[in-house]
C-alpha cells in the first residue's frame, strides 16, 4: 500500500514541477529558443489545421526564428479545444502571426519553485516524524537481553 502511494506521488512529480514555471505576455522581440505558448484565433485554428491538426486551441514549443509575418516553432505540444494535450517531438511548424490571438512566454518562477521546495520539505519532515509510509520507523523489534524464556 505504501509503495503504491509513494509511486503515485512520484508519478505526480513531473506535473508538480510544471508549477515552477509561469506564462507571461511576450515582450517585444522574441529570441530563438524562447519557450512560448500560442493561443490561436478562430481564423488561425481553421487555417493552421492542415499543419497542426483540427481544432487546435493552443500550440506550445520553442521559437526557432521569427520575422514580421510568422514564427517558426519547434512544437512540443498542441491542445485541442476538446480533449487532452497531444505531445510533439519538436517538429518545426511555421505559424503566421495573424493566426495567433495571444502569445505567452514560459518563464522560470523563483517564487513558485521556493514554495514547491518548501512544501516538499515539509511533507518529507512530516512523513519521517510520523513514520508515514514506514519512513523513519524501526523495522526490527528490540528484544531485551536475557530473554525471559521458559528456563527462568
Amino acid at each position: 500500500m505504501a509503495r503504491m502511494m509513494v509511486g503515485g506521488g512520484v508519478g505526480l512529480l513531473p506535473g508538480l514541477l510544471g508549477a515552477c514555471y509561469l506564462y507571461q505576455p511576450v515582450p517585444a522581440g522574441l529570441q530563438p529558443q524562447t519557450r512560448v505558448s500560442m493561443v490561436l484565433s478562430d481564423y488561425g485554428r481553421l487555417e493552421a489545421s492542415r499543419q497542426i491538426g483540427p481544432q487546435a486551441l493552443r500550440v506550445e514549443g520553442s521559437i526557432v526564428s521569427s520575422d514580421d509575418t510568422a514564427y517558426l516553432l519547434a512544437v512540443s505540444g498542441v491542445k485541442p479545444i476538446t480533449g487532452s494535450w497531444v505531445r510533439w517531438s519538436g517538429e518545426q511548424v511555421s505559424v503566421r502571426r495573424d493566426y495567433v490571438a495571444l502569445l505567452y512566454e514560459r518563464r522560470f518562477s523563483k517564487g513558485r519553485t521556493a514554495l514547491f521546495g518548501g512544501a516538499v520539505t515539509a511533507l518529507l519532515a512530516l512523513a519521517v516524524t510520523t513514520h508515514l509510509f514506514g519512513i523513519g520507523a524501526d523495522e526490527v523489534p528490540i528484544v531485551p537481553p536475557g530473554g525471559g524464556g521458559q528456563n527462568q
